[in-house]
């Protein structure tokens, strides 16, 4: 057996359905601000599984986006879900292309999004959004607030695709 054996589940345990309509590979187009508060645009494939006997989902992005030459750059990050009964959410843990680590608790919100909030390692809270969730579609928004959520900011949209086969 292999790590990837043991890690990879394929189904979930028990009642986690939260997250179980993303699991699968979805092609994503991938808008976002950089430092300089410009946006720029890129794609991602974003895939999606049970994992830990079935009680987390993990997901692996591959981000694909203009280098400095013009040349497309590919980076990786990954996030881990993993469901806390007794407490109702689950707890959320994105490990970023750049070795950020970003931890949020995520809850099902209106209409059949999932709603996911923390805050970033310097302080600023974040709230990024599953919504328009379909079995072919989604759309994913990440929100940043510098006054503890009196007012967001947009600064990340995916609309993502489900793959074929």
């Amino acid at each position: 057996m292999t790590l990837l054996d043991e890690l990879a589940a394929d189904r979930p345990y028990g009642e986690m359905g939260l997250y179980g309509g993303l699991i699968g590979s979805w092609d994503v187009a991938n808008r976002y601000r950089l430092p300089d508060r410009t946006w720029t645009a890129g794609t991602v494939v974003w895939t999606f599984g049970w994992v830990l006997a079935g009680r987390a989902v993990q997901d692996v992005m591959w981000f694909t986006a203009p280098g400095p030459d013009g040349y497309p750059v590919r980076k990786t990050g990954s996030t881990m879900r993993l469901h806390d009964p007794e407490a109702g959410h689950w707890h959320i843990v994105w490990f970023s292309p750049l070795g950020r680590i970003w931890t949020l608790i995520g809850r099902p919100g209106d209409d059949g999004d999932i709603v996911q909030e923390g805050r970033q390692t310097d302080g600023t809270t974040v709230r990024w959004l599953f919504t328009d969730v379909t079995e072919e579609s989604f759309r994913w928004l990440g929100y940043i607030s510098t006054d503890d959520g009196e007012t967001w900011e947009l600064e990340q949209e995916m609309l993502a695709r489900r793959r074929d086969g």
